[in-house]
């Protein structure tokens, strides 16, 4: 199963245009695979615990099922016992940490933050913690280094995402992307607000639950695990998914600000449009697609 990453159950870079500087959410409106060589190696590929070990090490939640897993951790479906509930729980990957002894402590306080955003098109955020303790005798069924777990409880959609609809469709519907694109830029508009940035928004992150609406997935997630991970290049660059990452992500020293975000809602509502990701000297949404509306090439081009 590809991993979303998130709660559901089922290249060149583009130069910085000074226009950005001005942009907001609502304008919008109207590392890394590309650092991979420069990762240091934690040795064998981490397998998540099993739905029965991870069973031991959360008594207080009814473990149901494994949903996926990807780089920023696995995904399992769950029922929060006290209030019978149904949730996603996200485990973090043991190599996050490598050794980072302000990691826990950074966790924490993203964890905090993320729970603090309360908004209809954000997917909330229940419970977070650690829980120390083995649940087996070490290697593949060892829950985290030194038995270690960190782990999100999230918000369950039922529904999809948008990958899954591009996957499926190929392209979507004009109308149908300005509903999510602002939907999207409202959940954008209020975290930036609150001073949280998102730092990998990508179609995976979007989720669309049965009813059709929009929420976004893993607010704050990606620096949680910033500073030391082994995910990173040697340089600790900000963490992502390439093809969705402003220009200035991948310098060293650069903090990233909202318009990293914006950047990758401009490089979403493209693929969305024309079913491809926007690369190098690349042609203007309208020009490949009939229908769309040349005011989308305004709003990609901006972004």
């Amino acid at each position: 199963m590809e991993e979303n990453d998130s709660l559901s159950s089922n290249a060149e870079e583009k130069p910085t245009d000074m226009a950005t500087l001005r942009m907001s959410p609502s304008e919008m409106q109207g590392l890394l695979a590309a650092g991979a060589s420069g990762r240091r190696s934690s040795g064998s590929r981490w397998s998540p615990p099993s739905v029965e070990e991870l069973q031991k090490a959360l008594p207080q939640y009814e473990i149901t099922a494994f949903i996926a897993r990807g780089g920023m951790g696995a995904v399992y479906k769950g029922v929060q016992r006290a209030l019978k509930r149904t949730v996603a729980i996200k485990i973090l990957p043991p190599e996050i940490e490598d050794g980072d002894a302000q990691y826990a402590a950074r966790f924490k306080h993203e964890a905090q933050a993320m729970a603090r955003l309360s908004h209809p098109n954000i997917v909330a955020v229940h419970d977070a913690g650690e829980v120390l303790g083995k649940t087996g005798s070490g290697g593949e069924g060892e829950i985290g280094r030194g038995g270690s777990l960190l782990y999100f409880v999230m918000e369950f959609i039922e529904g999809t995402d948008v990958a899954q609809l591009i996957a499926s469709e190929g392209q979507i519907e004009p109308q149908r992307a300005i509903q999510i694109i602002t939907a999207v830029c409202e959940a954008l508009a209020f975290a930036h607000e609150e001073g949280i940035i998102h730092r990998d928004i990508k179609p995976s992150n979007i989720m669309i639950d049965h009813k059709g609406r929009v929420k976004v997935a893993d607010f704050g997630l990606a620096k949680a695990v910033n500073v030391g991970s082994t995910l990173l290049t040697g340089t600790h660059m900000a963490m992502g998914t390439p093809d969705f990452m402003a220009p200035e992500s991948l310098m060293p020293g650069i903090q990233v600000d909202q318009r990293a975000d914006l950047y990758a809602v401009g490089v979403m509502l493209y693929q969305m449009l024309t079913g491809k990701i926007p690369r190098g000297r690349f042609q203007l949404p309208s020009t490949m697609v009939p229908q769309v509306d040349k005011g989308f090439d305004a709003i990609v081009d901006k972004a």
